[in-house]
């Protein structure tokens, strides 16, 4: 083992120090922005449309829990879990194309939130599958129009 001199240990002791002044002033500084945010009038209005939103949406009034989730996007752009949420009540008010839309902008902001990805993940599954199904072909056998009006007919 190789002895350092006493000037190169309080060098790499001053670093480190350093390092961790540096490290706590920008937890500092996230934490400070964050508050700042968080007490903000938008961001007290936009939980408050949250909070109605979700206690809306477990009603089943869906028009009314995704004009909150709007409303709340409006005052907080770009938030994750409202994009999620305005997504789900899109969805269940049959908006399928506005709901893959939102999921997808959601998704380019936060690729890794698991509760967009499972959401998303699902309604594609139903999207593909119900929705927008691929169209059968004459060779196929598929009749197209003549088992739409055999339905009508039902």
């Amino acid at each position: 083992m190789e002895l350092v001199g006493t000037q190169e240990v309080e060098l790499v002791r001053n670093e480190r120090e350093f390092r961790w002044v540096a490290a706590t002033l920008v937890m500092l500084a996230m934490l400070v922005a964050g508050a700042a945010v968080a007490g903000s009038p938008a961001a007290k209005e936009a939980a408050a449309d949250m909070k109605w939103g979700y206690k809306t949406a477990r009603r089943g009034y869906w028009q009314e829990a995704l004009a909150r989730f709007v409303h709340a996007n409006e005052l907080t752009p770009a938030q994750p879990r409202i994009l999620n949420n305005i997504a789900v009540a899109q969805e269940a008010n049959g908006m399928y194309e506005e709901a893959l839309l939102t999921y997808q902008e959601g998704l380019a902001i936060a690729p890794n939130n698991d509760a967009l990805r499972r959401n998303y993940m699902r309604f594609k599954e139903f999207y593909s599958s119900y929705i927008a199904p691929p169209e059968e072909s004459v060779e196929q056998g598929g009749g197209g129009e003549e088992a739409d009006d055999a339905q009508d007919d039902s």
